[in-house]
């Protein structure tokens, strides 16, 4: 490693953190402090600074973390410092996991319902109620975090931060971020949601259900979606390539596809039955939500063949002796 990748990596590391319209000025601003520190240290030694004397001008800065929350607002109830991860975490609970899984449960009422208008209702006043039990519960576990000072944001080291992401590999680290959010969401739906469910009942008798494939194959979906989250976290928290990433994600995709296409030979996943619903309306409606499901059922195995051809090709380059998709600075 040399001392520009090095702080190269301290200012990707402080641009996580930092509100992402002031990005560009601070990053500046703050590379140009940094040089010129590490210029006046060397011209004082006569000589360039070791990758241990830069290191500890780095540590002497101060943490990624705490060096990005002196350019946020000072909070009341939690630690300046650990404000960027506070925001983080709320982002990803409400718009990744409560969003989803509230659409998910009022979508069939909705749409059943013979006053939509009270239905929406419902979902905006259940929608309100979980933001504010959720911030409230996230706050106070953040506040009791920095009150006993159970999370130290200042025990870290220059060496070990993550290296710089290409241009062209910034999508992927997006890519990792989402699919580690809507794994989790999908996992916790299909854990709270689906645990010895036969079928959908709704308030007015409207009844939507499930093929026995869905019980025989729950806790195997449950593993696969729970442990592609797994993944995506570690790929977004280490992106840097190494072949064990690349095997775990091809037994993934393997098992994926296997998984759906045993779901694809039932043809029939869900029935649909109400007192109010016409027995031609619900063939119709049957009929439309096992198109849509056979539509999913067919794009798996796609997406996931797609993703067994990229992970091939990692794994092909780098065992042909080819630079491996190492992350550096754009």
């Amino acid at each position: 490693m040399t001392n520009n990748e090095l702080i190269d990596r301290y200012l990707n590391a402080v641009k996580m953190w930092l509100p992402w319209k002031q990005q560009k000025d601070i990053l500046a601003e703050l590379a140009e402090d940094l040089h010129a520190q590490v210029e006046d240290r060397e011209s004082a030694a006569g000589r360039p600074l070791t990758l241990d004397e830069l290191a500890a001008l780095l540590k002497e800065r101060g943490s990624p973390m705490r060096v990005a929350s002196g350019y946020i607002p000072e909070q009341r109830l939690i630690n300046p410092a650990m404000v960027p991860i506070y925001l983080l975490v709320l982002r990803i609970v409400l718009l990744w996991v409560m969003a989803p899984l509230l659409v998910i449960v009022h979508l069939g009422p909705i749409f059943q319902s013979g006053h939509p208008g009270q239905a929406l209702l419902s979902l905006f006043s259940t929608a309100w109620q979980a933001m504010f039990f959720c911030v409230g519960i996230i706050t106070t576990i953040f506040w009791l975090l920095d009150r006993y000072h159970l999370l130290w944001v200042d025990r870290w080291d220059p060496r070990r931060l993550p290296r710089v992401p290409k241009s062209q590999q910034q999508m992927q680290w997006y890519n990792d971020f989402a699919g580690f959010a809507f794994g989790s969401a999908a996992a916790f739906f299909w854990a709270a949601m689906m645990w010895h469910r036969s079928a959908f009942e709704f308030d007015n008798g409207f009844r939507i259900g499930l093929a026995p494939i869905w019980g025989l194959l729950y806790w195997v979906i449950l593993a696969l979606t729970a442990a592609r989250a797994a993944v995506n976290l570690y790929c977004f928290v280490r992106p840097a390539w190494n072949a064990a990433r690349s095997w775990v994600r091809l037994a993934l995709d393997g098992m994926e596809i296997v998984i759906a296409l045993l779901l694809l030979r039932v043809g029939n996943w869900v029935d649909v039955a109400g007192p109010n619903v016409a027995p031609a309306d619900a063939a119709k409606l049957v009929q439309l939500i096992n198109g849509m499901m056979q539509v999913t059922l067919v794009l798996i195995p796609v997406m996931m063949a797609i993703d067994v051809f990229r992970q091939g090709r990692l794994l092909r380059r780098a065992g042909s002796g080819q630079s491996a998709p190492i992350l550096t600075l754009s």
